[in-house]
This record gives structure tokens, sequence and C-alpha cells, in this order.
């Protein structure tokens, strides 16, 4: 009986509950004379994942957003495929030392060709960057 239940519970959490897989799961770079990252995404469902890719502004002061650039803007992943996320900032010159900030946004969103019948939970992942120049 509770190898059922556990059965059960496993097969409950991997369907109803939406995770993210990726690495690293950090930015925090001297940006002084520009900066680059490769996120790995992953996938390890048994379904496709289509993801949104974008920045928004973690404050008006001291925000970096505009200097990043972010490659691909969107993704899908196949099941047990894995993909890169690359981003580059392009520090301006003559900036005062400090730190400089983003939040880099992964979003799911629904794969047109599939329609579930239950509630859908999406995955919403927000990685607060930071950069710095002493």
């Amino acid at each position: 009986m509770k190898k059922i239940v556990l059965f059960f519970i496993l097969i409950f959490f991997k369907t109803l509950y939406p995770y993210i897989n990726i690495y690293p799961v950090k930015f925090e770079k001297d940006i002084k004379n520009g900066a680059t990252e490769v996120f790995k995404l992953y996938n390890r469902t048994d379904k496709e994942i289509r993801y949104r890719v974008y920045l928004e502004k973690k404050s008006s002061e001291n925000d970096m957003t505009d200097w990043i650039e972010v490659y691909p803007k969107s993704i899908s992943l196949k099941p047990l495929e894995e993909k890169e996320i690359k981003i580059y900032v392009n520090t301006p010159k003559n900036l005062k030392k400090g730190v400089y900030s983003s939040v880099l946004v992964i979003k799911e969103i629904p794969v047109a060709y599939k329609k579930r019948k239950n509630v859908e939970l999406m995955t919403l992942f927000r990685l607060n960057m930071k950069g710095y120049i002493d």
C-alpha cells in the first residue's frame, strides 16, 4: 500500500508542479569591461516546454537592463533536451563605481498544439543579476 501511495504522490507532483532546471543559478560579475554568461536550461520532463526569456528592471537606480543582450528570446525544449541562454553585458564607458542590477526572467508559455483538461501551472523564474564596478 505504501508503494502505491508514494507512486501516486510522485506522479501528482511531476504533473502538477512546474519547475525549471537552470545552471548556474546566479549572475554576480565585474562588469567594468563588459561580461558574459551562458546559462544551461534543462527539460527533465516527458513533455515539450517553451519559455520566453526577457529582462526586467529591478530598480530605477543603478539599473543595467539596457546594457544587456539576451539570446535567444524564446526557447523550446523537447523532453530531456538542454539548450543555452547567452547573456552579454555591454557596459558604457566612464561608469561610477558601484553595484548595478537587472532581473533575468524565464517564463513558461503554453505549447500551442497541446491542450490539457486540468488546471495548468506555468513556471516563472526570476534571477536577480548583479554587476559591479570597483
